[in-house]
């Protein structure tokens, strides 16, 4: 790769086409920031933070593992196993929602999370506990969503592909993600809103269940299982 297809290209393909990022990130992202107790401008950064690198760990393992396999991997990677993955990531995106949804009730039926009750929780509850906490989330979600294939997805899945070499195919996908990094930047001003309306929280919390439940079942777990081989 020489400087305009390994640089300018895949930044020029991530600012082009960042909306397209943001359509895909938006549901997973305001339920959960919106719904978060104490959100401070700290803590928001933090999680969209995680989130990001997330998506970018699993960008950069595709980019890596595509430029390994070359033009051949394009040749099995069909639209069906293309849709099937991405019902894979959005069971495992719902299910991470999910789990943090109903955490507080969750960790109720174990015994732990009611500030009246200072029973030890068990090792179950602190393994769900820490999986279904905040940054947990968001870091799982960011890797989930990685694979959420879109136009643009295809785009970089090939030309990383052609590079020839997993670090070029690694490169490619890194500047395609920078690219798409300031489409990101207003979600820096969620605390000021959910500061100013209590009731954000709220609607945020029942948003995220129905969406890690519409992730899951109806196109995840549906299509998985029923749709088109």
């Amino acid at each position: 790769m020489n400087f305009i297809t390994g640089i300018i290209e895949p930044l020029a393909l991530g600012l082009s086409t960042g909306t397209w990022c943001v359509m895909y990130c938006a549901p997973v992202l305001l339920p959960f920031l919106f719904g978060r107790d104490s959100l401070s401008y700290r803590k928001n950064l933090s999680l969209v933070g995680l989130f990001l690198c997330g998506r970018l760990a699993t960008y950069i393992a595709l980019g890596f593992a595509l430029g390994i396999s070359g033009l051949l991997v394009l040749e099995f990677f069909d639209p069906v196993l293309a849709r099937h993955l991405s019902s894979v990531a959005y069971i495992f995106c719902g299910l991470v929602l999910l789990s943090s949804g109903f955490s507080p009730r969750i960790l109720a039926r174990f015994g732990c999370g009611n500030k009246t009750n200072d029973a030890p929780c068990g090792m179950r509850a602190r393994v769900f506990s820490f999986i279904s906490g905040d940054r947990m989330t968001a870091l799982l979600s960011g890797l989930c969503v990685g694979l959420h294939i879109c136009p643009p997805f295809w785009t970089a899945a090939f030309r990383s592909a052609s590079s020839g070499t997993p670090l070029g195919g690694a490169m490619y996908f890194l500047m395609f993600y920078i690219g798409t990094l300031p489409f990101f930047i207003p979600l820096l001003g969620i605390p000021f809103l959910s500061k100013h309306s209590a009731i954000f929280k709220r609607i945020a919390r029942m948003t995220q269940v129905l969406v890690g439940g519409y992730f899951f079942l109806l196109i995840g777990l549906i299509p998985l299982l029923f749709g088109r081989k």
